[in-house]
């Protein structure tokens, strides 16, 4: 097994790969790509409601980068799920590109999940019998790219996130921090427009934090990908270009 460093500052990747770099507008003149329309979820405990939701309204553009904060407890991670279309709404709509998620068939909805959005998480989640490249390729197989197309797009996100090194690495090899931009690597590979980001550093030390979350503001200024990211890091929060706050169920801007 490889030595692990005590600390994974991320390194600056090159970023020539021109295969994921599209041309987009500034955040403030490009169209909308995500909108959340008076999006309420509940849950039932026994005989009991659980409001989580209370009409959150919400908006991202192409290329915008914001952060979203909160108790614990309060929500983000069920506002996340809801608007990356992994769990539906009680009530409201979810738009992407003026469509609205909720109306797909459920075999549609899981493709265009797969392609459209990226999903980083607090834990990797990478098969730890797999190596670094294959982690990172699984998405284009899921999605039935030919073997060498899924692999050589895994070798150029590695390469983007600083890990063209380490691509025959199991898990276990890894340490935290290229455990997590494996995950990203993972979620960037089919060039998603919008990335969803909950609590990426919430179990990395701070220095490795650090480099995570300078790689995040990288990507999205070299890639121009959007990005929502919920963190209770306030120094991560306080980096975003735009700060959201969620409170009694609902999405507030600064």
């Amino acid at each position: 097994m490889s030595e692990l460093p005590p600390s994974d500052p991320v390194a600056q990747p090159a970023i020539p790969v021109a295969t994921l770099v599209p041309e987009t507008a500034a955040p403030a003149q490009a169209p909308m790509l995500l909108e959340a329309r008076d999006v309420h979820k509940s849950y039932w405990l026994g005989d009991k409601e659980i409001h989580v939701l209370r009409g959150a309204t919400f908006g991202v553009r192409k290329g915008e980068m914001a952060s979203l904060v909160g108790p614990s407890g309060v929500g983000k991670s069920t506002f996340l799920h809801v608007i990356g279309t992994l769990d539906p709404p009680t009530q409201g709509q979810v738009l992407f590109e003026g469509q609205d998620t909720g109306a797909m068939p459920e075999e549609t909805l899981s493709r265009f999940r797969n392609r459209q959005i990226g999903f980083v998480f607090q834990f990797h989640h990478l098969l730890p019998e797999f190596t670094a490249l294959e982690n990172a390729a699984m998405p284009a197989l899921i999605q039935r790219l030919p073997v060498a197309e899924a692999h050589k797009r895994a070798k150029e996100v590695l390469e983007l996130v600083g890990l063209g090194h380490r691509m025959d690495h199991r898990p276990g090899e890894l340490s935290g921090g290229e455990q997590q931009r494996v995950a990203l690597a993972r979620a960037l590979i089919l060039k998603p427009k919008l990335l969803l980001a909950d609590e990426p550093t919430g179990n990395l030390d701070e220095a490795t934090s650090e480099g995570i979350h300078q790689l995040l503001v990288q990507l999205n200024q070299q890639l121009g990908i959007a990005a929502l990211v919920v963190t209770h890091n306030p120094r991560l929060a306080e980096r975003m270009p735009r700060r959201l706050r969620l409170a009694d169920g609902l999405v507030v801007d600064g």
